[in-house]
């Protein structure tokens, strides 16, 4: 792996029925990165972060974390042990659950108890420590004034930070993001570009999946396009978006 990388994708194929969905795919995100993965619908992105998070099996291929780290080794729900964590383009938010309890979740594979917490709770002092992280994430993201309230009581922009603010709780080191821009409006986009530099300035690299060119562009350091299954460039924003065969595929022209 080459140095200053935290993530190496190499080579990654997958297919489904005979069609292939991914098709040896390459690239890597460095350590304290903002890198963004965009392309036209079924361009195969969302394929990809599901292969990198364990939700499907890439028939060859590697992804390695860390220099020595191959995902394929780790179920889904122990990559939070490793440092790495995830949002989804659906918001996956419990309405029974208050926005803390469900920040909170965020921490169920890092809460190390006896047997007997399991069925009847957590112990007081794991319930304090687990909270004083949701408190310390809403706060940096600015969205304690909601922890109280229910998922049907909060604004859609919120709902993102707090889906985002699931994902941070377990500290990462590397953070996927999946379509955060998705149904903001204006203001809302405006926050959560200001909540993805905050974040960035934490020193945790972060891969996202968008396609909003606008937003990829004002907050990446590196672009990969897809298309078809294919990555058809990499490079910074200006390069990418300048590049014919993007202009092509992404853009329609």
């Amino acid at each position: 792996m080459e140095k200053g990388n935290i993530l190496e994708i190499k080579n990654i194929t997958k297919s489904f029925g005979g069609i292939r969905a991914i098709d040896g795919v390459s690239f890597s995100v460095k350590k304290k990165q903002i890198k963004a993965l965009v392309g036209p619908n079924g361009a195969g992105k969302t394929t990809l972060f599901n292969i990198l998070t364990g939700i499907y099996r890439a028939d060859s291929g590697e992804v390695i974390f860390k220099k020595e780290k191959n995902l394929f080794s780790y179920k889904p729900h122990r990559l939070i042990n490793l440092g790495i964590s995830r949002t989804f383009q659906n918001i996956q938010l419990v309405d029974s659950l208050t926005i803390k309890d469900n920040i909170a979740l965020g921490l169920h594979s890092a809460i190390k108890t006896n047997p007997i917490y399991v069925i009847f709770g957590l112990s007081r002092k794991q319930e304090r420590e687990v909270f004083e992280k949701v408190d310390k994430v809403s706060k940096f993201l600015r969205i304690e004034e909601y922890l109280l309230k229910f998922p049907n009581q909060i604004p859609f922009g919120v709902k993102r930070l707090v889906e985002i603010a699931r994902a941070l709780v377990s500290e990462p080191e590397l953070i996927l993001l999946d379509e955060p821009a998705a149904g903001l409006n204006e203001r809302e986009t405006e926050l959560l570009l200001k909540s993805i530099f905050r974040i960035w300035e934490r020193n945790i690299s972060i891969l996202l999946i968008e396609h909003d060119v606008e937003f990829v562009t004002s907050c990446s350091h590196s672009i990969v396009v897809m298309d078809s299954g294919k990555k058809i460039a990499e490079g910074l924003p200006s390069e990418v978006m300048n590049d014919r065969r993007v202009i092509k595929a992404y853009m329609g022209e």
